[in-house]
């Protein structure tokens, strides 16, 4: 992969000014706790932080959630994003602070990853154009601040590098570009399992467009490079499969069908076609049919874009055309499948469920308008017979600018304070209080939905957590240590007793009896963990531990990150044959 920065590259010092218009409203004091999910962003980011300083090195437990019954939210949720943030908050940032950075840091190097596989395909002017579409196409703004999805955001980060570094790999297979694409797909994967799931067809269609293009140049390497994509993608699953082998293998032990019915079923989520050029900007929720309070819009100017970058296309020839049209083409294809008419592919789909919303997909569009809009420049200077310069010439700077003013009303996010609570594990109980209906999660042996716990009023009161009882025999229970995945009680038993941890049950979950493992069971109706205690002084501990998924998971991430660290750094004498 080519360097990213270049001294005689002008082009990209306006691409990170130009950032600025789109994090800069990110530098306040306050936050927007009223997007949709601006408060899990930092809720998640404090469970994360909880179990991680718990000795946790890889969470996979949230303590506070179901009202401190817990969830095993990284065992399903990517936690690549929580990382990045918690290395913030290790060196002092507030949590919604480190929230906000990463918000910046994410639209900064999304913006340089679009400049680079832009400038790959079409040349530098091209690229900066690219990338500030990418920056400021309307949904790439929805998902900061009216989504206020974190984790997702992020990986719209990341996207443009996979898309480059598969570019170079199929161009010209080496050990290095083979560790770098499977590097950037691995990453995606540990960043976002949906992002995953959604641009990993688009992914596969784009290698297969460039195999055709290698077939009409060199049909004999067709093997070969096919066999290089193949591996890189192979590896970047290996490398993230310390997550995703957990999350397919465990899944089932949640009532997943809380998050893929009521509002979330994806049936009640599709885009009719006149939102995708609507300009109403809303802050609310999507609902059936049109009766959606935020935007669905690909952008009036990124629209006109798209228009003019076809038609030069179409009339002119330069490196990478044909590039350019398949990018239109999956822009096309994708606004159908959001669209009612792609309603029966999303019932074929087996993932269309976990995906939840077909509008989803705007991200796939906000990427592929940006590479089209980049190929505009291309198109124009192939039509002008002039030389890509690496300074961007003024009509592209006016051109810049009118993509930034066309999307500058919508980096207005709706302000609020930041309580102190917000940066607590109170901020999960009282999120589950306002979601009582539906959304408090539960996990297979869960017989009812949750409505209070032992411990809520303990977390109101802003009191040490009592995490378990006594409820048969007669005794005493001290409290010795509560942490993100791990509790430790004293009992004094005068009979034989029940002690019940309130945690629910989970694959993972061991308890010892004064450092001995011994059996536990679940109760009803909420699945709680439940242990007999003979009489006498006992010190009983609850801990999360490994299981076969997640042990093998982590073996093959090893590995996997142990074969691209020697891909990238093991010297060349290495891999020569004897």
């Amino acid at each position: 992969m080519k360097r990213l920065f270049s001294k005689s590259d002008a082009n990209i010092w306006l691409v990170l000014a130009l950032s600025l218009f789109a994090w800069g409203p990110l530098l306040t004091p306050a936050y927007f706790f009223n997007a949709h999910d601006a408060r899990h962003s930092v809720f998640f980011l404090v469970e994360f932080d909880q179990t991680l300083r718990d000795g946790y090195l890889w969470p996979r437990w949230s303590p506070d959630f179901a009202f401190g019954y817990g969830y095993p939210l990284f065992n399903l949720y990517a936690p690549l994003a929580f990382y990045a943030a918690e290395l913030f908050v290790l060196l002092g940032f507030g949590l919604t602070a480190a929230v906000k950075t990463m918000y910046a840091l994410a639209t900064i190097a999304g913006g340089l990853g679009m400049f680079g596989f832009g400038r790959r395909l079409f040349g530098p002017n091209a690229g900066l154009l690219a990338a500030v579409v990418y920056m400021f196409v309307p949904f790439h703004l929805v998902e900061i601040f009216v989504r206020s999805a974190y984790a997702e955001f992020v990986a719209l980060a990341v996207i443009p590098f996979v898309f480059w570094a598969f570019t170079e790999l199929v161009a010209a297979p080496g050990r290095r570009r083979l560790a770098l694409a499977g590097l950037s797909y691995g990453l995606l994967a540990l960043t976002h399992h949906t992002s995953f799931f959604t641009f990993t067809p688009v992914l596969m269609l784009y290698i297969l467009y460039l195999m055709l293009v290698k077939v009409k140049v060199n049909p004999g390497a067709l093997l070969r490079h096919g066999l290089a994509a193949a591996g890189a993608g192979l590896l970047g699953i290996l490398l993230a499969a310390i997550y995703l082998l957990p999350m397919l293998a465990e899944t089932r032990y949640i009532k997943i069908e809380q998050w893929t019915s009521g509002s979330y079923n994806y049936l009640q989520h599709f885009v009719y076609f006149s939102q995708f050029f609507e300009e109403n900007w809303g802050y609310g929720y999507a609902g059936p049919g049109t009766a959606d309070d935020f935007s669905f819009q690909l952008g009036i100017v990124v629209f006109v874009l798209l228009a003019f970058a076809l038609l030069v296309s179409l009339l002119n020839r330069y490196p990478h055309r044909t590039t350019a049209i398949f990018f239109f083409a999956a822009t096309l294809a994708a606004v159908l499948l959001m669209s009612p008419w792609g309603a029966g592919v999303w019932q074929v789909l087996p993932i269309a469920a976990l995906v939840q919303f077909p509008w989803r997909l705007l991200a796939v569009t906000a990427f592929t308008t940006a590479v089209v809009s980049g190929a505009l420049v291309a198109g124009l200077e192939a039509q002008a017979q002039v030389t890509p310069r690496p300074a961007a010439p003024p009509p592209l700077i006016l051109l810049l600018l009118v993509v930034v003013l066309g999307s500058f009303s919508y980096t207005l996010p709706q302000y609020t304070d930041i309580p102190v609570w917000a940066e607590t594990p109170l901020a999960v109980i009282n999120w589950d209080r306002a979601s009582i209906a539906d959304r408090v999660g539960m996990v297979s042996v869960t017989d009812e939905q949750p409505q209070t716990s032992p411990m809520e009023a303990q977390y109101l009161a802003g009191e040490p957590l009592t995490t378990a009882g006594i409820i048969a025999g007669q005794g005493t229970l001290e409290m010795l240590h509560h942490g993100g995945a791990s509790d430790a009680v004293r009992v004094q038993a005068e009979t034989p007793v029940v002690l019940q941890f309130y945690t629910y049950d989970y694959p993972g979950w061991q308890v010892l009896l004064d450092g001995q493992p011994v059996v536990h069971r679940f109760e009803p109706p909420h699945g709680l963990i439940t242990v007999d205690v003979p009489p006498g002084e006992h010190t009983v501990q609850l801990q999360m531990g490994s299981t076969a998924p997640r042990t093998l998971g982590a073996v093959l991430s090893g590995l996997a990150l142990l074969l691209i660290g020697g891909l990238l750094f093991a010297p060349e004498s290495a891999f020569r044959r004897n």
